[in-house]
């Protein structure tokens, strides 16, 4: 069975049209996220060269292929262009515009062998390069949870192993350029899945976009934005699965409750603004000294909370301890002003009995008992489940 490419071709301009006019659309919306203005202008010029290419064969007129064949291979490099910019990658603008430069090497050097054939060989295979490298890319950044990143790299890979195919074929002869291809061809399936990745192309294009704002704004409301750790919801949600996650493999859950010393003081006699560097610094102290695993938040005003999943309770004494220490030696003095910003901390140890609040309650406590004892030190809470008739008054 046969039939006429330029039939096929029409239809493929128009869906990759539509598909670069739907991205602009989203892009408008999303006006954040420039990949979608990459990728429309990647489609629009595929649509652009396709019309080009169908117009040429049509009328026999060389000089349209001669624009649309370069137009075509500058189309996946956009893509990809897309792809880097969506990911916060910088884009080498050389490798933007290496397509025309080998095609006209191409084209111009002095060999024995079909120039036509060989031009369409090498814009089959930047076609290939450029969208495997695309798909290398989103595989690379697949820690980020977007599900539509999946089968955006299906539509990638697929329509690169279309073109593969189609090298080889023109490449060894199997496919003779400007007759019709067969349908069972790699030649032939081109015009048919064009119009797929055109269009389910655009469709996750838009959805991983949209995916990305969406987690964005989730993640914005589980942060603390000046600190830039969890917030208490967000701390209690995971600091839950953690707890049960040691219970199940019976290894220690250990916790630090932190309070910045005399941070009310700081605040009165050097102004706000370095009560919040104050804040920020202690974040990143404390970020610097984690393990990856270990969760971090803020659990209010001054006060911040550490846990450290299968860690004993004199690890957890240890790492409270080191970042005490290099908190009061990094902040004696901010921006040359005697700050003298110090920190008291209380560690608790849940072996399997306790809940998560009990364990807050009794490192809260140790870390009261710091407070009454002379701050800037780290204290231990007792194993035993915290109770009685005890009284903690608040020191600040």
């Amino acid at each position: 069975m046969y039939l006429d490419p330029l039939t096929l071709m029409f239809p493929g301009a128009v869906a990759t049209a539509f598909a670069a006019l739907l991205l602009f659309g989203a892009w408008w919306q999303y006006r954040e996220t420039p990949a979608l203005l990459w990728w429309s202008a990647s489609n629009g010029l595929n649509a652009a060269s396709i019309t080009l290419l169908a117009t040429g064969f049509a009328l026999d007129r060389q000089i349209l292929i001669m624009i649309g064949l370069p137009l075509s291979t500058l189309s996946p490099a956009i893509a990809w262009a897309g792809v880097k910019h969506f990911n916060r990658q910088s884009v080498r603008w050389p490798f933007l515009f290496l397509p025309l430069a080998v095609l006209l090497a191409v084209n111009i050097a002095p060999l024995d062998y079909d120039h036509k054939v060989l031009s369409a060989v090498t814009s089959f295979a930047i076609w290939f390069i450029y969208l495997a490298a695309s798909v290398r890319i989103l595989f690379q950044t697949r820690a980020e949870p977007l599900v539509a990143r999946w089968p955006l790299m299906g539509f990638f890979a697929l329509h690169a192993l279309i073109y593969a195919g189609a090298a080889v074929e023109t490449a060894t002869g199997i496919v003779v350029l400007n007759g019709p291809p067969p349908v069972n061809s790699w030649f032939g399936l081109i015009h048919f899945e064009t119009i797929l990745y055109a269009m389910g192309g655009a469709v996750f294009m838009v959805l991983l976009c949209k995916e990305r704002v969406e987690l964005r704004y989730i993640l914005a409301a589980r942060i603390d934005p000046l600190t830039g750790t969890a917030n208490r919801g967000a701390f209690f949600d995971h600091a839950h699965r953690l707890l049960d996650r040691c219970r199940q493999d019976s290894s220690p859950f250990s916790l630090i409750m932190f309070d910045l010393d005399h941070f009310k003081v700081i605040n009165d006699n050097h102004g706000h603004q370095v009560g919040d560097r104050i804040l920020r610094d202690f974040a990143e102290t404390v970020r610097l000294s984690l393990r990856p695993n270990d969760l971090f938040g803020r659990y209010g005003g001054e006060e911040f909370v550490v846990v450290l999943p299968g860690a004993s309770i004199e690890t957890a004494s240890v790492i409270a301890e080191r970042i005490r220490q290099l908190f009061a030696e990094l902040h004696e003095f901010v921006d040359g002003m005697p700050v003298q910003a110090t920190v008291s901390a209380g560690v608790a140890t849940s072996t399997g009995t306790l809940g998560l609040e009990s364990v807050i309650d009794a490192a809260d406590k140790a870390m009261y008992v710091a407070k009454r004892s002379g701050r800037n030190r780290v204290e231990r809470a007792p194993f035993e489940k915290p109770g009685g008739d005890s009284t903690i008054v608040r020191i600040a």
